[in-house]
């Protein structure tokens, strides 16, 4: 692979451009990593609004009607529904893991079967949570197994 870096300082913004023969799993992941570069999600903990990296968060997760999110040690509480996080993230290396639930799946360590047709993912904080068995096949291709 070869980078080439043009500084321009009349450039009224950062452009990236790639030039590829193809599109790979690797240059995918490349653009997911740029994409969330300086993005953050607002969170709540302890009646203060955290703006929180997005490549800090492990998973989103609905729970009684209210939406959290976890980082490696921390949860927080957003006002914002699973499906237009799920809207938002994209072309990302997150993924809906079951109806209540999107993972970072750059912060994954393992997955293994378990019961029902399901796998247990486990984070790389040492957390385990439960893909369900309706995400299994597209939770496999992503991560390539």
């Amino acid at each position: 692979m070869k980078i080439t870096i043009h500084e321009d300082r009349n450039a009224k913004e950062t452009e990236i451009t790639i030039v590829c023969a193809e599109m790979t799993a690797e240059l995918e992941e490349i653009i997911a990593h740029i994409g969330l570069i300086g993005h953050t999600f607002a969170g709540k903990k302890d009646e203060e609004t955290f703006f929180i990296p997005m490549k800090d968060i492990y998973y989103f997760e609905s729970v009684d009607g209210k939406t959290f999110f976890y980082t490696e040690k921390e949860t927080y509480e957003t006002a914002a529904r699973l499906y237009k996080i799920e809207e938002s993230l994209q072309n990302s290396k997150f993924a809906r893991i079951s109806k209540t639930a999107i993972a970072n799946l750059a912060k994954m360590r393992s997955i293994k079967p378990a019961e029902n047709s399901r796998l247990v993912a486990t984070l790389l904080n040492g957390e385990k949570i439960l893909v369900s068995r309706a995400y299994v096949s597209e939770i496999k291709q992503k991560l390539g197994v």
